[in-house]
Protein backbone atom coordinates (compact mmCIF):
# COMPACT_ATOMS: atom_id res chain seq x y z
CA UNK A 1 0.00 0.00 0.00
CA UNK A 2 1.54 3.59 -0.72
CA UNK A 3 2.55 6.09 1.57
CA UNK A 4 -0.63 8.70 0.97
CA UNK A 5 -3.15 5.97 1.55
CA UNK A 6 -1.39 4.93 4.68
CA UNK A 7 -1.69 8.55 6.07
CA UNK A 8 -5.38 8.28 5.36
CA UNK A 9 -5.71 5.40 6.89
CA UNK A 10 -3.78 6.44 9.96
CA UNK A 11 -5.94 9.85 10.35
CA UNK A 12 -9.46 7.65 10.20
CA UNK A 13 -8.45 4.39 11.29
CA UNK A 14 -10.68 1.59 10.71
CA UNK A 15 -13.47 3.81 8.94
CA UNK A 16 -11.33 3.00 5.95
CA UNK A 17 -12.13 0.09 4.11
CA UNK A 18 -9.97 -2.02 1.90
CA UNK A 19 -10.88 -3.49 -1.59
CA UNK A 20 -14.59 -3.11 -0.96
CA UNK A 21 -16.47 -4.26 -3.88
CA UNK A 22 -18.35 -1.58 -5.60
CA UNK A 23 -21.14 -3.48 -7.36
CA UNK A 24 -23.64 -3.92 -4.45
CA UNK A 25 -23.76 0.24 -4.41
CA UNK A 26 -24.87 0.71 -7.88
CA UNK A 27 -27.97 0.30 -9.67
CA UNK A 28 -26.57 -1.38 -12.26
CA UNK A 29 -25.12 -4.08 -9.99
CA UNK A 30 -21.53 -4.47 -11.77
CA UNK A 31 -18.48 -2.95 -11.23
CA UNK A 32 -14.83 -4.16 -9.38
CA UNK A 33 -13.35 -2.96 -6.02
CA UNK A 34 -12.34 -0.06 -5.00
CA UNK A 35 -8.73 0.67 -3.06
CA UNK A 36 -9.97 2.43 -0.22
CA UNK A 37 -13.55 3.06 1.08
CA UNK A 38 -15.48 5.43 3.41
CA UNK A 39 -18.56 6.15 4.32
CA UNK A 40 -20.02 9.67 5.83
CA UNK A 41 -22.95 9.78 7.98
CA UNK A 42 -22.91 13.98 8.07
CA UNK A 43 -22.37 16.73 6.10
CA UNK A 44 -18.81 17.93 8.43
CA UNK A 45 -17.77 14.39 7.96
CA UNK A 46 -17.73 14.82 4.14
CA UNK A 47 -16.08 17.78 4.20
CA UNK A 48 -13.62 16.09 6.03
CA UNK A 49 -12.85 13.53 3.62
CA UNK A 50 -12.59 15.43 1.17
CA UNK A 51 -10.06 17.53 2.59
CA UNK A 52 -7.63 14.67 3.30
CA UNK A 53 -7.53 13.44 0.47
CA UNK A 54 -7.16 16.53 -1.62
CA UNK A 55 -4.25 16.86 0.62
CA UNK A 56 -2.95 13.69 0.22
CA UNK A 57 -3.52 13.91 -3.33
CA UNK A 58 -5.24 10.63 -3.59
CA UNK A 59 -7.79 10.12 -6.53
CA UNK A 60 -11.40 9.69 -5.38
CA UNK A 61 -14.64 9.69 -6.03
CA UNK A 62 -18.28 10.41 -4.83
CA UNK A 63 -20.85 7.79 -4.61
CA UNK A 64 -24.32 8.87 -4.12
CA UNK A 65 -26.87 5.98 -4.94
CA UNK A 66 -25.55 4.66 -7.41
CA UNK A 67 -27.78 5.30 -10.63
CA UNK A 68 -26.28 6.75 -13.56
CA UNK A 69 -22.98 5.83 -13.28
CA UNK A 70 -20.98 2.04 -14.71
CA UNK A 71 -18.19 1.19 -13.02
CA UNK A 72 -15.50 -0.69 -14.70
CA UNK A 73 -14.50 -4.18 -14.04
CA UNK A 74 -10.91 -2.81 -12.55
CA UNK A 75 -12.74 -1.11 -9.79
CA UNK A 76 -11.42 2.53 -8.92
CA UNK A 77 -7.59 3.46 -8.23
CA UNK A 78 -8.03 5.70 -4.77
CA UNK A 79 -10.30 6.22 -2.42
CA UNK A 80 -14.67 6.03 -3.09
CA UNK A 81 -16.37 8.11 -0.35
CA UNK A 82 -19.90 6.74 -0.32
CA UNK A 83 -21.74 9.95 0.83
CA UNK A 84 -24.67 9.12 3.28
CA UNK A 85 -25.28 12.99 4.89
CA UNK A 86 -28.32 13.29 5.38
CA UNK A 87 -29.62 16.31 6.88
CA UNK A 88 -33.08 18.07 5.87
CA UNK A 89 -34.15 21.23 7.27
CA UNK A 90 -37.02 23.98 6.89
CA UNK A 91 -34.90 26.90 6.73
CA UNK A 92 -37.99 29.52 6.41
CA UNK A 93 -40.48 31.11 4.08
CA UNK A 94 -40.46 34.17 2.06
CA UNK A 95 -43.26 36.00 0.30
CA UNK A 96 -43.00 37.61 -3.41
CA UNK A 97 -45.78 38.84 -5.79
CA UNK A 98 -46.38 36.93 -9.23
CA UNK A 99 -49.04 39.38 -10.96
CA UNK A 100 -51.89 40.06 -8.78
CA UNK A 101 -51.37 37.04 -6.78
CA UNK A 102 -48.95 36.81 -3.91
CA UNK A 103 -46.75 33.62 -3.17
CA UNK A 104 -45.08 32.16 -0.32
CA UNK A 105 -42.00 30.54 -0.66
CA UNK A 106 -40.35 27.75 1.93
CA UNK A 107 -36.91 27.41 1.80
CA UNK A 108 -35.89 23.65 2.38
CA UNK A 109 -31.91 22.28 3.00
CA UNK A 110 -31.26 19.28 2.26
CA UNK A 111 -27.28 17.65 2.61
CA UNK A 112 -25.76 16.23 -0.85
CA UNK A 113 -26.05 12.74 0.07
CA UNK A 114 -29.93 12.78 0.76
CA UNK A 115 -31.86 9.94 -1.01
CA UNK A 116 -33.85 11.95 -3.84
CA UNK A 117 -36.93 9.38 -2.82
CA UNK A 118 -36.21 10.66 0.86
CA UNK A 119 -36.32 14.18 0.44
CA UNK A 120 -39.45 14.30 -1.74
CA UNK A 121 -41.49 12.45 0.47
CA UNK A 122 -40.46 14.66 3.26
CA UNK A 123 -41.64 17.57 0.87
CA UNK A 124 -44.95 16.40 0.12
CA UNK A 125 -46.00 15.67 3.39
CA UNK A 126 -45.10 19.34 4.52
CA UNK A 127 -47.12 20.37 1.42
CA UNK A 128 -44.43 21.81 -0.23
CA UNK A 129 -44.71 21.63 -4.12
CA UNK A 130 -41.23 21.79 -6.47
CA UNK A 131 -39.94 18.30 -6.43
CA UNK A 132 -42.84 15.58 -6.35
CA UNK A 133 -42.44 14.21 -9.91
CA UNK A 134 -39.17 12.77 -8.91
CA UNK A 135 -41.31 10.74 -6.38
CA UNK A 136 -39.83 7.25 -7.20
CA UNK A 137 -36.53 7.72 -9.07
CA UNK A 138 -33.24 6.71 -7.64
CA UNK A 139 -30.15 8.57 -6.74
CA UNK A 140 -29.33 11.49 -4.30
CA UNK A 141 -29.72 15.22 -4.30
CA UNK A 142 -25.98 15.43 -5.09
CA UNK A 143 -26.75 13.45 -7.62
CA UNK A 144 -29.34 14.78 -9.08
CA UNK A 145 -28.65 18.60 -9.15
CA UNK A 146 -24.37 17.26 -10.84
CA UNK A 147 -27.21 15.47 -13.27
CA UNK A 148 -29.99 18.11 -13.29
CA UNK A 149 -31.88 15.24 -12.84
CA UNK A 150 -34.87 15.40 -14.81
CA UNK A 151 -38.79 14.13 -14.84
CA UNK A 152 -41.32 14.27 -18.12
CA UNK A 153 -45.48 15.02 -17.98
CA UNK A 154 -45.23 17.83 -17.11
CA UNK A 155 -41.32 18.56 -18.12
CA UNK A 156 -39.00 20.03 -15.41
CA UNK A 157 -35.94 19.76 -14.11
CA UNK A 158 -34.55 19.42 -10.13
CA UNK A 159 -32.64 22.70 -11.50
CA UNK A 160 -35.12 24.59 -12.03
CA UNK A 161 -36.10 24.30 -7.99
CA UNK A 162 -32.78 24.93 -6.48
CA UNK A 163 -32.58 28.02 -4.85
CA UNK A 164 -28.76 28.14 -3.53
CA UNK A 165 -26.23 25.71 -2.07
CA UNK A 166 -23.42 25.58 -0.19
CA UNK A 167 -19.96 24.25 -2.23
CA UNK A 168 -16.30 23.35 -1.20
CA UNK A 169 -13.50 24.80 -3.27
CA UNK A 170 -10.94 22.41 -4.29
CA UNK A 171 -8.77 25.06 -1.73
CA UNK A 172 -11.17 23.57 1.13
CA UNK A 173 -13.30 26.25 1.64
CA UNK A 174 -16.96 26.63 1.56
CA UNK A 175 -18.95 29.07 -0.46
CA UNK A 176 -22.62 29.57 -0.84
CA UNK A 177 -23.71 29.67 -4.36
CA UNK A 178 -26.92 31.04 -6.30
CA UNK A 179 -28.56 28.89 -9.21
CA UNK A 180 -27.02 31.04 -11.52
CA UNK A 181 -23.39 29.36 -10.19
CA UNK A 182 -24.44 25.98 -11.73
CA UNK A 183 -25.58 27.40 -15.45
CA UNK A 184 -27.98 24.34 -15.98
CA UNK A 185 -29.04 23.03 -19.31
CA UNK A 186 -30.48 19.52 -20.25
CA UNK A 187 -28.50 16.75 -18.52
CA UNK A 188 -25.63 19.45 -17.58
CA UNK A 189 -24.50 21.86 -14.34
CA UNK A 190 -20.94 23.36 -14.10
CA UNK A 191 -20.42 20.67 -11.19
CA UNK A 192 -19.22 18.47 -14.45
CA UNK A 193 -16.68 21.05 -15.34
CA UNK A 194 -15.50 21.84 -11.79
CA UNK A 195 -13.62 20.72 -8.94
CA UNK A 196 -15.77 22.32 -6.24
CA UNK A 197 -17.99 19.73 -4.00
CA UNK A 198 -21.94 20.29 -3.26
CA UNK A 199 -21.95 20.02 0.12
CA UNK A 200 -25.67 20.47 0.27
CA UNK A 201 -28.93 22.50 -1.60
CA UNK A 202 -31.21 24.85 -0.59
CA UNK A 203 -34.73 24.36 -2.69
CA UNK A 204 -37.47 27.33 -3.00
CA UNK A 205 -40.86 25.30 -2.94
CA UNK A 206 -44.38 26.47 -2.77
CA UNK A 207 -46.88 25.96 -0.55
CA UNK A 208 -50.01 23.04 -1.86
CA UNK A 209 -52.04 20.60 -0.63
CA UNK A 210 -50.40 17.70 0.05
CA UNK A 211 -52.86 15.17 -1.24
CA UNK A 212 -52.76 16.69 -4.43
CA UNK A 213 -49.03 16.37 -4.42
CA UNK A 214 -49.35 13.03 -3.84
CA UNK A 215 -51.68 12.93 -6.19
CA UNK A 216 -48.93 14.07 -8.47
CA UNK A 217 -46.32 12.41 -7.59
CA UNK A 218 -48.00 8.74 -8.17
CA UNK A 219 -49.86 9.62 -11.73
CA UNK A 220 -45.61 10.31 -12.27
CA UNK A 221 -44.48 6.95 -11.28
CA UNK A 222 -47.83 5.38 -12.81
CA UNK A 223 -46.49 7.14 -16.10
CA UNK A 224 -42.64 5.66 -15.79
CA UNK A 225 -44.15 2.31 -15.02
CA UNK A 226 -45.90 2.36 -18.25
CA UNK A 227 -43.00 3.62 -19.89
CA UNK A 228 -39.93 2.08 -18.53
CA UNK A 229 -38.47 -1.00 -17.18
CA UNK A 230 -39.27 -1.75 -13.79
CA UNK A 231 -38.27 -4.22 -11.33
CA UNK A 232 -34.60 -4.48 -12.98
CA UNK A 233 -31.07 -3.32 -12.74
CA UNK A 234 -30.83 -0.31 -14.61
CA UNK A 235 -29.04 2.95 -14.50
CA UNK A 236 -31.28 4.96 -15.73
CA UNK A 237 -31.33 6.35 -19.90
CA UNK A 238 -28.06 5.38 -21.20
CA UNK A 239 -27.73 7.94 -24.03
CA UNK A 240 -29.00 12.31 -23.64
CA UNK A 241 -31.48 12.82 -26.19
CA UNK A 242 -30.13 14.72 -29.02
CA UNK A 243 -30.28 18.21 -30.24
CA UNK A 244 -32.92 20.03 -32.78
CA UNK A 245 -30.13 20.99 -34.78
CA UNK A 246 -28.98 17.73 -34.94
CA UNK A 247 -32.35 15.99 -35.44
CA UNK A 248 -33.06 18.86 -38.60
CA UNK A 249 -29.52 17.57 -40.20
CA UNK A 250 -30.12 14.29 -40.07
CA UNK A 251 -33.56 14.23 -40.78
CA UNK A 252 -35.10 12.17 -38.69
CA UNK A 253 -38.68 11.11 -38.36
CA UNK A 254 -41.05 14.36 -37.34
CA UNK A 255 -37.50 15.59 -36.26
CA UNK A 256 -37.77 13.60 -33.34
CA UNK A 257 -34.62 14.12 -31.16
CA UNK A 258 -35.63 11.39 -28.41
CA UNK A 259 -32.74 9.01 -28.01
CA UNK A 260 -35.26 6.27 -27.06
CA UNK A 261 -36.88 6.70 -30.47
CA UNK A 262 -33.95 6.11 -32.36
CA UNK A 263 -32.61 3.35 -30.94
CA UNK A 264 -36.07 1.57 -30.75
CA UNK A 265 -36.02 2.76 -34.67
CA UNK A 266 -32.75 1.55 -35.16
CA UNK A 267 -33.71 -1.78 -33.94
CA UNK A 268 -32.08 -1.88 -30.83
CA UNK A 269 -35.00 -3.39 -28.13
CA UNK A 270 -33.80 -6.79 -26.84
CA UNK A 271 -30.14 -6.74 -27.84
CA UNK A 272 -27.94 -8.47 -26.10
CA UNK A 273 -24.17 -8.58 -24.73
CA UNK A 274 -23.43 -10.89 -22.00
CA UNK A 275 -25.33 -10.57 -19.29
CA UNK A 276 -26.71 -7.01 -20.55
CA UNK A 277 -29.52 -6.02 -22.40
CA UNK A 278 -31.38 -3.42 -24.27
CA UNK A 279 -34.89 -3.11 -22.45
CA UNK A 280 -37.54 -4.01 -24.51
CA UNK A 281 -39.78 -1.56 -22.61
CA UNK A 282 -37.59 1.21 -23.81
CA UNK A 283 -34.68 1.39 -26.18
CA UNK A 284 -32.35 3.95 -23.93
CA UNK A 285 -32.32 1.56 -21.00
CA UNK A 286 -29.79 -1.63 -20.48
CA UNK A 287 -30.62 -3.55 -17.71
CA UNK A 288 -27.99 -6.47 -16.77
CA UNK A 289 -28.68 -9.64 -15.30
CA UNK A 290 -26.80 -12.31 -12.57
CA UNK A 291 -23.19 -12.32 -13.63
CA UNK A 292 -23.53 -9.26 -15.71
CA UNK A 293 -20.24 -6.90 -16.33
CA UNK A 294 -19.32 -3.59 -17.10
CA UNK A 295 -17.57 -4.91 -20.28
CA UNK A 296 -21.00 -6.60 -21.15
CA UNK A 297 -22.45 -3.14 -21.03
CA UNK A 298 -19.62 -1.27 -22.59
CA UNK A 299 -20.24 -3.60 -25.73
CA UNK A 300 -23.76 -3.31 -25.20
CA UNK A 301 -23.39 0.46 -25.54
CA UNK A 302 -21.08 0.41 -28.78
CA UNK A 303 -22.98 -1.51 -31.08
CA UNK A 304 -26.04 0.45 -29.65
CA UNK A 305 -24.28 3.51 -31.23
CA UNK A 306 -23.55 1.83 -34.24
CA UNK A 307 -26.97 0.87 -35.06
CA UNK A 308 -28.32 4.43 -34.36
CA UNK A 309 -25.46 5.88 -36.28
CA UNK A 310 -25.97 3.72 -39.66
CA UNK A 311 -29.52 4.38 -39.47
CA UNK A 312 -29.79 7.87 -39.00
CA UNK A 313 -25.97 9.49 -39.43
CA UNK A 314 -26.15 10.89 -35.53
CA UNK A 315 -23.50 9.75 -32.98
CA UNK A 316 -25.26 9.60 -29.48
CA UNK A 317 -23.63 10.46 -26.53
CA UNK A 318 -23.80 8.66 -23.30
CA UNK A 319 -25.24 10.25 -20.32
CA UNK A 320 -24.24 7.89 -17.64
CA UNK A 321 -21.13 8.38 -16.06
CA UNK A 322 -18.08 5.77 -16.97
CA UNK A 323 -15.91 5.16 -13.98
CA UNK A 324 -13.33 3.27 -12.83
CA UNK A 325 -10.86 0.78 -14.96
CA UNK A 326 -12.24 -1.16 -17.45
CA UNK A 327 -10.84 -4.29 -18.78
Amino acid sequence: MNTAYEELKKQFRDRIKEHELLAPYTTYKVGGPADLFFTTATADEFVEIVVAVRKLDIPFFILGGGSNILIGDGGFRGLVIKNNSSGITIRGMKGKVKGDNKESLVFVEADSGVPMNKLVRFTIEEGLSGLEMHLGLPGSVGGAVYMNSKWTKPTGSVGDRLYQATIMTPAGKLKNVNQDYFNFSYGKSSLQRSDDMLVSVVFALKQENKDMLWQRANDSITYRRETQPQGVRTAGCVFKNISSAEALTCGTPDHATSAGFLLDKSGCKGMKAGGAEVSTAHANFIITHQGAKASDVIKLIGIMKKNVKQKFGVTLKEEIQMIGEFT
